[in-house]
Parts: C-alpha cells; structure tokens; sequence
C-alpha cells in the first residue's frame, strides 16, 4: 500500500460524534500530503494576461490543492451525512460548512470536561498512572478553551478520584500533577 493510501485511510469517516478526532487527523494528512495549501493560503488573484508564470505556477498548485482537498474531506464523511453538506467552491468554505453541522458547541464540550474532571473516580479498569494521565489530560483540554485549572486544584481533584489507600501512600503535603503520576 503506498504512502498515499495509508495516510487516506487513517482519516476516519466523520460520522457526526467524532468531528474533533476527524478534524484533527485530516488536517495532518492533507500537511503530510501536502495538499493543505489551499487551508492555509488564500485562493490566488485570477490570473489575467499580465500575469507572470511564478503566478500562473501558485495558482494552478492552489487550484489543484483545494481540489484534492475537497475530495479527501468529501471522501471521509459518511454517504448519510454529506447531503447535508452544501458543496462549496474552496476548501476553506467546504470545511466551514462541515463545521457549522458538526462539531460539539465549545460550552457544551467545556460542560462536559467539566464534569469528567471533577466526577472522575478511579475504577480499577486502568492503572492509577492512566487514571491520573487522562485527568491531567481532561484539565489540558480545559485550558485549550480558554478554561486553566490551577495545579493545586487539579491534584486535589485527582487526590479526591482515588481511593484512600492511595490517599495515604501520598504523605508529603504539597503535590504537583508531574509527581503524582510518577509514583
């Protein structure tokens, strides 16, 4: 399987409840690919009879980059919900439809990582180093939008998750999340 196939593939299908995931790995393989120029520049002036080659150059990489690109984003959205999608003329505007159906409103998702950190409970199905990574994580995620939770507050939160045999092993007064997880 070429380079090309493999990297196609490990786009996942957009299915509705997974836009963050599928976002986050087209933007790396249309980089790897590199076919996000037309994500990352601006569609070139039309060319007129004045134009130079370097310029009648950039446009046609341009044009070509935003057509590949569309067709990888239409590609990897699935058949039921692309007719949802309006068809758009550049890349940019394609991703913004997909946008605006899909992904989590930024409240919503903060409520939700809200709630996962301050109600997580260590539950055996993971190591203690999982369970401390994945609210580290969560709290990560929180600061990413805009939300920072204080260190002392986030190795309460996770001191507060663990059952109290752990609790106790943890006799210094003063943690941070770095050497939590390393015990």
């Amino acid at each position: 399987m070429s380079l090309l196939n493999s990297l196609l593939a490990s786009i996942p299908v957009l299915s509705g409840n997974n836009y963050k995931r599928w976002i986050e790995d087209l933007e790396i393989n249309l980089g790897l690919l590199d076919l996000d120029l037309a994500l990352q520049e601006l569609k070139p002036a039309d060319l007129t009879d004045a134009s130079t080659n370097a310029e009648r150059v950039k446009m046609e990489k341009w044009v070509t980059a935003n057509w590949k690109c569309i067709l990888v984003m239409k590609k990897s959205i699935h058949e039921s919900l692309r007719d949802n999608v309006e068809m758009k003329d550049t890349a940019t505007e394609f991703l913004s439809e997909i946008k605006a159906i899909f992904e989590v409103s930024q409240k919503t998702e903060k409520e939700d990582l809200m709630n996962q950190i301050t109600s997580a409970v260590f539950d055996d199905a993971k190591s203690v180093r999982e369970h401390l990574l994945k609210m580290a994580s969560t709290a990560n995620k929180l600061r990413d939008h805009g939300m920072p939770i204080e260190e002392e507050l986030l190795v309460h939160l996770a001191l507060k998750s663990l059952p109290n045999v752990y609790v106790n092993a943890a006799q210094k007064d003063k943690w941070t999340m770095k050497e939590l997880v390393s015990i």
